[in-house]
């Protein structure tokens, strides 16, 4: 699956080379008060009209008519000029992509470069050897045969600057079809090889990540901490990818891209290996997420464990808006402007997205202040249940019912919350009714036993245990019991409740009174009749 993943991330190269060329951003628009720049008059017979030709017939396979804008040397055959055409503009666009706006546009070409007039430099390449070739135009020809073509020298040193590319022997043995150019400026082989070479990169990462784990694996045996080897069986992928990238990088050399392709391809190459990096970054946030809990440092903050979930999210997020911004900075685009683009974008996103806002302050404030955590017994705003889980938006409650009432964090903060779990003891109090009827020896014994019954049983907080006659009811004679239960939970206290109210039942039943319950006595009154 990861081999799959890296696949598709390389195999995407060609066509994000596409999308990125098509999508370049525009020259700024020149604006209304701005003086505009006069248009440039490219003279025919200039050097920058005879490069163009040249690089226009080449590009169209018309290399009959590009050779014959070489200034061929005496000691080389006629026949040969469609041959040297081909071959210079494969090392054109390969080692020196000419911009021909720095071209001089006028007949009798660049006046202050300090070379001869007939002469005019377009730029140097260098070789393996560390040689230095210029490549120059030579003004040739009388009459109407006088122009700019490419210099003697230059023409000299062409079948020497071609058999210094890396892909020069590929180009002797293929179709001369396939040498033609395709879309973007690249020949129709090297998409082929880009095709083949990429997914064959995928592979070569794939198979290499499995001898890096286990020397990796070497080294974190070392070490007493599970992290680092959580950390290695998490990074499967995001190695895979780096091994890719470092794969398709050697293999890529040995096709003489056109330099701006090639140059695109270094940033996008560069750009997955810095996803790979964020993507590592990410998986030790997940690892450290899982670790951290069940860690002695867990052990002694239990407090703080509730607040790694959302941290790791928080994190993630960060994470995740630093990678974009370091991948939008490697091609070219100006982090500084389009941050303070944001900057100003975000008064009007937080104005429309003021509920959502408040919602994810209010989570950071749950987090911070930890009214509860996850797995504890809460009731806020009349909805009980155990928190599942506190997310950037909202808090889930599984209610006894088993259902999932999620809660706005925004409301959540301002909220009145009622915690159970951290409670020392649970309350137990009770009104106990007997009947009318029941004398007060009787009721003062029934007090004495149920308090003494309360302060021997094990679970009794043993500082504050109260059973007082409290009331003469409308049905009843009333004793308030008051104590604490010292339970580790909610369902022990209630089985000690439960073996409390029996022992008092069985003290009210031993001692001859009975439990109350309502009655109502009505006294009919005869009326008197004799009066009348």
């Amino acid at each position: 699956m990861h081999a799959i993943r890296t696949a598709l991330l390389l195999l995407f190269t060609p066509l994000a080379l596409a999308a990125q060329l098509l999508g370049r951003p525009a020259a700024p628009a020149v604006a209304p008060d701005t003086e505009l720049v006069a248009q440039v008059v490219v003279d025919s017979a200039s050097p920058r009209a005879a490069v163009a030709r040249f690089l226009d017939l080449a590009h169209r396979a018309d290399f009959a008519a590009a050779g014959r804008l070489l200034d061929l040397p005496p000691g080389i055959d006629t026949s040969r000029a469609d041959e040297l055409a081909r071959r210079l503009v494969a090392v054109l666009d390969s080692r020196l992509w000419l911009d021909l706006e720095k071209v001089s546009p006028v007949a009798e070409g660049e006046r202050e470069d300090g070379l001869p007039s007939d002469r005019e430099l377009l730029g140097s390449i260098k070789l393996s050897d560390g040689r230095e070739v210029a490549i120059r135009l030579a003004r040739s020809g009388r009459g109407d045969e006088r122009g700019w073509r490419f210099s003697q020298a230059t023409v000299n040193e062409i079948d020497q600057i071609y058999a210094d590319l890396p892909d020069h022997w590929i180009r002797e043995h293929i179709p001369v079809r396939m040498l033609n150019p395709g879309p973007f400026d690249i020949l129709y082989w090297q998409w082929i090889a880009l095709l083949v070479l990429l997914p064959a990169s995928a592979l070569i990462g794939w198979a290499l990540q499995g001898p890096t784990r286990r020397a990796l694996r070497k080294l974190s045996a070392k070490t007493d901490t599970e992290f680092d080897d959580k950390l290695i069986a998490a990074a499967k992928g995001p190695l895979t990818l780096l091994w890719g990238v470092a794969a398709s990088r050697v293999l890529l050399r040995w096709i003489a891209l056109a330099a701006p392709a090639q140059a695109f391809i270094v940033e996008l190459q560069a750009a997955i290996a810095t996803v790979a990096v964020f993507w590592v970054i990410l998986r030790a946030i997940g690892v450290l997420q899982e670790t951290i809990p069940i860690s002695e440092w867990g052990a002694r903050h239990p407090a703080l464990r509730s607040l790694i979930p959302l941290g790791a999210r928080i994190a993630r997020l960060i994470v995740f808006v630093i990678a974009v911004l370091t991948v939008v900075a490697q091609f070219g685009y100006p982090v500084a402007t389009i941050l303070a683009g944001l900057g100003i974008g975000g008064i009007a996103v937080a104005l429309g997205a003021q509920k959502s806002l408040e919602h994810f302050f209010g989570s950071v404030s749950i987090g911070v202040d930890q009214p509860f955590r996850v797995g504890d017994w809460v009731n806020v705003g009349g909805v009980e249940g155990e928190v599942e889980a506190i997310g950037l938006r909202s808090t889930r409650i599984r209610t006894l019912a088993r259902t999932i009432i999620s809660v706005p964090n925004g409301q959540l903060a301002e909220s009145r919350t009622e915690n159970f779990a951290p409670r020392d003891r649970f309350l137990l109090r009770a009104i106990i009714g007997v009947e009318y009827g029941t004398s007060a020896a009787t009721m003062r014994l029934l007090r004495d036993e149920i308090e003494k019954c309360l302060r021997a049983h094990p679970k009794t907080w043993p500082d504050r245990v109260q059973v007082r006659f409290s009331e003469f009811a409308s049905s009843s004679l009333n004793f308030e019991m008051f104590c604490w239960i010292l339970a580790d939970g909610i369902d022990e206290f209630r089985e000690i409740r439960e073996g409390l109210f029996l022992q008092i039942m069985e003290i009210v039943e031993g001692n001859g009174a009975a439990f109350a319950f309502p009655t109502q006595t009505v006294h009919v009154v005869k009326a008197d009749t004799t009066a009348r």
